[in-house]
C-alpha cells in the first residue's frame, strides 16, 4: 500500500487537482490553506471532507478528533503538492463549495469581472467586515480558488456568495445598483439609507459603459487633484464603509 505521506498518494493527487478551475466546478470542492481559514470554517459550521497536515501538527490532530473530519498526514513534499505553494502553511483542507444564493445581508458588494485573485479575495474580506454579501459576474476570478480564499482571510465562511447575471437581476432581488466610477458621480456620503448593490469593475478599465448606464446610482470617491484612481478593493471598502454608517452619520445625506 502506498504510504500516506507520499506525494503519489491518491488522496494527495486528487486534492492537488483542485487547483484547476474545471476540477473545482466539476467536483464542487476547493482547498483552504492555513490554520486561520480552517478555524473560521469550523467556527461557521463548515466541516472539511479531509485535512492534510504534517505529522507534528498536534493542534490539527486535536481538531480532527473534536470535529470528526478525516486527517491525512503528509510530509513537506506532499503538503507542497496539495497547497500548490513553495512554502505552504499547513494544514490544507478540502471543502465543499456551498451553493450560491441571495443572502440576507444589508447590502451586496459585486465584483464585475475583476480578474485579479488578490483583489477578489480582498473584496470578499471587505464585504464580510460589514456583514454584506458578495456577488460576482462572469469574468471574475473564481471566488472559490485557493488563491482567492487565502486573500479573503476567512470572509468566505461568514457571508453569502453568489453569481450575478445582470443589473436587472439585482433590482429584481431588491437592491439599488450603485456603479462606482472615476469621475462624475455623487459622493457616497450623499446616499441615504437603502439596500445597495455596489458594483466594482476591473481596476484598469472600470465598469462596462452599459452597466454604468443601467445602474440607478453612480458614485465617485472625491480625491485630491492629480490622483486618477484608487485600488479597486480599497475604493470598495471606502464606499461600503460609508453606506454602512447608521442613518444620520453621513454628511449631507439625502
Amino acid at each position: 500500500m502506498e504510504p500516506a505521506h507520499s506525494q503519489r498518494n491518491q488522496h494527495v493527487v486528487e486534492a492537488a487537482r483542485l487547483h484547476r478551475a474545471r476540477e473545482r466546478r466539476d467536483r464542487g470542492r476547493t482547498l483552504a490553506e492555513g490554520p486561520n481559514l480552517l478555524d473560521v470554517a469550523l467556527a461557521a459550521g463548515v466541516i472539511p471532507e479531509m485535512v492534510f497536515a504534517l505529522s507534528d501538527d498536534d493542534r490539527t490532530a486535536e481538531l480532527a478528533g473534536h470535529h470528526g473530519f478525516e486527517l491525512i498526514l503528509v510530509d513537506q513534499g506532499g503538503l507542497r503538492r496539495v497547497a500548490g505553494t513553495t512554502t505552504p502553511r499547513g494544514p490544507v483542507a478540502v471543502l465543499e463549495i456551498p451553493a450560491g444564493s441571495i443572502g440576507h445581508g444589508p447590502g451586496l458588494l459585486v465584483s464585475w469581472a475583476v480578474s485579479d485573485p488578490g483583489n477578489v479575495g480582498t473584496l470578499i474580506r471587505t464585504a464580510a467586515a460589514f456583514a454584506w454579501d458578495f456577488g460576482y459576474t462572469t469574468g471574475t476570478s473564481d471566488p472559490w480558488s485557493p488563491k482567492v480564499l487565502r486573500a479573503g482571510a476567512g470572509g468566505h465562511f461568514l457571508i453569502g456568495i453568489h453569481q450575478v447575471g445582470s443589473v436587472e437581476d439585482l433590482e429584481k432581488a431588491g437592491y439599488v445598483p450603485v456603479a462606482t466610477i472615476v469621475a462624475g458621480g455623487m459622493p457616497p456620503s450623499a446616499l441615504g439609507p437603502g439596500r445597495y448593490a455596489v458594483l466594482v469593475g476591473e481596476e484598469s478599465s472600470g465598469l462596462p459603459a452599459d452597466v454604468v448606464d443601467r445602474s440607478r446610482v453612480k458614485v465617485t470617491i472625491p480625491m485630491a487633484s492629480g490622483q486618477e484612481s484608487l485600488n479597486a478593493a480599497m475604493a470598495a471598502g471606502m464606499i461600503v464603509y460609508e453606506l454602512s454608517k447608521p442613518e444620520g452619520e453621513g454628511e449631507g445625506r439625502v
